[in-house]
């Protein structure tokens, strides 16, 4: 079984994400943590299942609903370097309002 790490700005990223469901829902954000988790765990056990960019500086994005996960891999498992929102990123007009 691998190793998920999470650097402090992937901890303040899943912090913030939690935050922001627990707002409207508070039950589903600890179950929608359990679940980016999972999916984190899930990586350290196959840490090629992700794509890698050159873009990215060598790091690995993997799909979770609306959110990307942004990881390296190392011998034990992965590291998570973020986990950002995915609609901010499609669609950067919508920061300027």
């Amino acid at each position: 079984m691998g190793i998920a790490r999470f650097t402090p700005l992937a901890r303040n990223d899943l912090k913030a994400i939690r935050d922001f469901i627990a707002l409207d829902k508070p039950k589903a954000a600890s179950q929608y943590m359990n679940i980016l988790k999972q999916n984190c765990q899930r990586l350290a056990d196959f840490p090629l299942m992700g794509v890698q960019r050159p873009e990215y500086h060598g790091l690995y994005k993997f799909p979770v609903d609306d959110y990307l996960i942004f990881y390296r891999p190392f011998q034990a498992g992965i590291e998570v370097i973020r986990v950002r929102d995915i609609k901010p990123l499609l669609n950067p007009d919508q920061n300027e309002k």
